[in-house]
């Protein structure tokens, strides 16, 4: 098992192709980090994530990341699974999933400058 906050997508393998049965692919890197990548093209930027595969993921051993993908929103970013924002579950034509809104993956916006401000 690795200590290793990061995935290595380097020495990434793929080893399953339907984690849980969804759509999406799960790849092993060299220290057996396992990575599920969800790869959407929904219009509004965000990425659709099978439940099952978050399922799969979750008994995996070792550290697990998921690894977002959407062309449209530009967003590809790789997250430690417990950092992911998991949206509510919905019900879809290919089972149940979570929506993660790219607005929900930055941090807050500041407040108002001022003279008190750090920098």
């Amino acid at each position: 098992m690795s200590d290793s906050n990061t995935f290595d997508a380097a020495t990434a393998r793929m080893f399953n192709r339907r984690p849980g049965g969804s759509r999406h692919f799960a790849y092993e890197d060299a220290t057996g980090a396992v990575c599920l990548w969800c790869h959407s093209k929904l219009a509004r930027g965000g990425v659709a994530i099978s439940a099952s595969a978050v399922d799969w993921l979750a008994t995996a051993q070792g550290e697990r990341f998921i690894r977002l993908t959407n062309p449209k929103g530009d967003l590809d970013i790789v997250l430690p699974l417990d950092q992911v924002p998991l949206g509510p579950v919905r019900e879809g034509d290919f089972g149940t999933y979570y929506i993660v809104d790219p607005k929900d993956l930055r941090g807050p916006d500041f407040g108002t400058v001022g003279e008190d401000a750090p920098f």
